[in-house]
């Protein structure tokens, strides 16, 4: 009886004493965010012990994470989730007896980067030399207020002039991506979900109108996708993706600043069974500052105030075998362009509709949308001593859009194939009504048209050997545009859009790209129809404008080693035809351009940009471009022959780094500038070169929500942004000013 009481004392104590590498642990739990506390969902989390055992899950709807039984020994965490850099970390004790982990995720460096907008689809179709994904994130920790400020961060991004959509006229907002600008904001198309952004009417960008809390992500693809996107395209795609209602979310924004700037801006979104719904939100007010220069200055500039509120809302089903959204939205601006009778609004309203299935092995997809807006402007001239201001003109521009898109991806084997076709419809009527010197109204001279363009596109990605895959594609464009006013020619033009490229993945640490394009941008009805004036300066439209044909190739490569990631990317792009403004006139008083095809303009540069993380709190990215895009071959215009191109330094620099504390504190800074550019055709209004930093700050308060701080051009430089008119008017851009806030991340 002792005895069999002393062997169960004995079982009994050797059952409580650990042995090596057998030790009791209990499960391993925690949450995945980005560094704004966001949670992350469907990131793989992978445990690993000793000989190399693992176990892998995945993360929940808010985040968490369960490692019932991990395995034994010295124990790694890895987490990976697409769009952001892996994490590896060891488990501690406090881990194994109960303590809940949180893992941190960086958005991804450049060589890990994979963008929807490159192929159309959620297929990995298109490998594209030069791609830059800006996170939610990101986007949220930068000192910059709206999006086209902060995409100035972005290697190779650049506007058609340096002012910020604060204090812009909508029509100067513009795109300049490789040396392609002049007047024409629409050879970058800008979408937003599928949807553009572009002024249907005029090419120009409204960034504004998609509410930033409802930002997930921006891509921006720099070189032709005419393949794809047809003429809008031909020199780049940016696409702001909005959030996915897959999860409970709330995001908002509340801040303000110098010069009486506030804004407010809401996001939230859910899912129920097969139903999806989200709704978004912004409200935007500022004062402004003045955009003539101190020493120009007279009684007639005021501060350029803006003014903007906008919407959406989306409905959306999936069934599991196919799914359908529909969304509304609409947005109103109002604005003062620095004096008292330069102002401008615009009032938009669109719907579109999406669905997609299973078909054929492959995916369908269809989409369509539709709505119009209303676009006014007054115009005025002003004499040298700015003492006194005329009314010379108002404009209204309503106009209406339509488009619809279907297209099917199948993937076969290693191979993908993509098909699809497009129809757009653009109507705008120009209702421009002069005043004389006494202020008495004129008769309304109405022009416009309209404009149509069916296309059928298709592309194809080959695995041509384990390492290498080439892409083909093709588009064929048939436009219309039939004028309204009396004695405009209509026109009618085909033409046929081929891209191909190949991607070598050397080793993994190095891939290789290089394309060649051909592609093809019709005139805006803006271009033929609508004349305008910046300043003294007259701008006139021109029916007679044909439209304009791009040869493009590019080269580069992509390295990683370790924490760093470094891309070069060499292009030259060859338009003949190109529409630009061509000076015609100066008088004392004024300066008239026309927009016309120049014969020929010539761009080439290098891209280089790099992204260094010494380790997973600190992120240092820099970008430099290196751009000459100048006139050539001249006939119709020698005075142009080896000039300039407008608007496009010849150099432009940018950077920034980024502290992300483990849980309460992020610091970043953001430089950016160029070189001398230059105003006008002949170069004879040179833009000084350009310097400005931005700082932020932001701490956490309590789990979802931070406090945050910022602070533009800190050091209250002032940079040209325009010169206009006979003599020169100077415009400067934005100078010295700060905001603070509040923002909500739920869950």
């Amino acid at each position: 009886m002792v005895r069999r009481a002393a062997l169960l004392l004995l079982i009994a104590v050797g059952c409580a004493v650990p042995v090596a590498g057998q030790e009791r642990r209990g499960p391993i739990t925690g949450v995945v965010v980005d560094p704004s506390a966001a949670v992350i969902v469907a990131a793989t989390v992978v445990v690993e012990g000793d000989g190399g055992r693992t176990v892998t899950v995945r993360t929940s709807v808010d985040g968490r994470f369960t490692i019932p039984q991990p395995p034994a020994g010295i124990l790694v965490l890895r987490v990976t989730a697409t769009g952001f850099a892996d994490a590896v970390l060891a488990v501690d004790e406090p881990a194994l007896h109960g303590e809940s982990l949180q893992v941190v995720l960086q958005p991804a460096g450049l060589f890990e980067t994979v963008t929807v907008t490159a192929s159309r689809s959620d297929e990995r179709l298109a490998t594209p030399a030069a791609t830059t994904v800006l996170t939610s994130v990101e986007l949220t920790s930068t000192a910059a207020g709206p999006v086209d400020d902060a995409l100035r961060n972005t290697p190779g991004f650049g506007l058609t002039r340096r002012s910020s959509s604060r204090v812009a006229n909508p029509s100067s907002q513009g795109v300049s991506i490789r040396g392609l600008t002049g007047n024409a904001g629409s050879r970058t198309l800008v979408l937003a979900d599928g949807l553009p952004l572009n002024d249907p009417f005029g090419g120009w960008v409204y960034w504004n109108r998609i509410p930033e809390a409802a930002i997930d992500r921006i891509e921006v693809v720099r070189g032709a996708a005419g393949d794809l996107y047809g003429g809008d395209a031909i020199s780049g795609v940016i696409q702001l993706l909005t959030f996915s209602p897959s999860k409970p979310r709330v995001r908002a924004t509340l801040d303000a600043g110098s010069a009486s700037t506030q804004r407010a801006s809401l996001f939230g979104g859910g899912r129920r069974d097969a139903w999806s719904a989200s709704i978004a939100g912004e409200w935007v007010h500022t004062d402004g500052e003045p955009v003539v220069a101190a020493a120009e200055r007279g009684p007639v500039d005021v501060p350029a105030y803006s003014n903007y509120r906008g919407g959406l809302v989306t409905l959306g089903y999936d069934s599991g075998g196919w799914r359908a959204s529909g969304r509304i939205s609409s947005y109103q601006e109002g604005r003062g362009n620095g004096t008292q009778l330069i102002t401008n609004d615009t009032n938009w309203r669109q719907f579109a509709g999406t669905a997609s299935g299973n078909l054929a092995g492959g995916m369908w997809s269809m989409q369509g949308s539709g709505g119009r807006q209303h676009y006014f402007n007054n115009f005025s001239s002003i004499p040298a001593n700015r003492l006194t201001e005329r009314l010379t003109s108002e404009q209204r521009v309503p106009s209406s859009f339509a488009t619809g898109v279907a297209q099917w991806v199948k993937p076969w084997k290693s191979h993908v194939f993509l098909m699809g076709a497009e129809a757009k419809r653009t109507e705008g009527t120009v209702n421009d009504t002069p005043f004389s010197t006494a202020g008495v109204a004129g008769p309304t001279v109405v022009a416009g048209g309209v404009e149509h363009v069916e296309s059928v596109y298709g592309r194809a990605a080959i695995l041509a050997a384990p390492r290498v895959t080439v892409i083909a594609g093709a588009r064929a464009d048939f436009w219309t545009s039939t004028p309204e006013e009396t004695g405009a020619p209509a026109h009618a033009v085909n033409f046929f859009s081929p891209r191909v490229s190949a991607s070598w993945q050397a080793s993994e640490s190095i891939a290789v790209r290089a394309s060649a394009t051909r592609a093809s941008r019709t005139p805006t009805l803006d271009e033929l129809h609508r004349s305008s004036r910046i300043g003294n300066t007259l701008q006139l439209a021109n029916s007679l404008l044909d439209p304009e044909r791009l040869t493009g190739l590019e080269a580069g490569a992509t390295l990683m080693h370790t924490r760093t990631s470094m891309r070069a990317t060499w292009f030259w792009n060859d338009l003949t035809q190109a529409i630009t403004n061509i000076t015609i006139g100066t008088t004392p008083t004024q300066v008239t351009r026309q927009k016309q095809n120049a014969d020929n303009v010539r761009a080439q540069g290098l891209e280089l940009d790099a992204d260094v993380r010494p380790f997973q709190a600190l992120k240092l990215n820099a970008g430099l471009v290196f751009t000459s895009s100048r006139f050539r071959n001249e006939v119709a215009n020698p005075a142009l022959e080896g000039l300039q191109v407008p608007q496009i330094p010849s150099v432009q620099f940018n950077g920034a780094v980024t502290w992300t504390g483990p849980r309460t504190l992020t610091l970043s800074a953001q430089w950016r500038g160029s070189n001398r550019q230059f105003e006008d055709d002949l170069n004879t209004l040179p833009l000084a070169g350009y310097a400005v930093l931005d700082v932020y700050a932001s701490r956490a308060i309590t789990k979802g929500l931070d406090a945050f701080a910022a602070c533009e051009n800190v050091f209250d430089a002032e940079y040209q942004t325009g010169k206009t008119g006979n003599p020169p008017l100077t415009k400067i851009g934005w100078p010295r000013t700060w905001r603070a806030g509040v923002r909500v991340t739920l869950p």
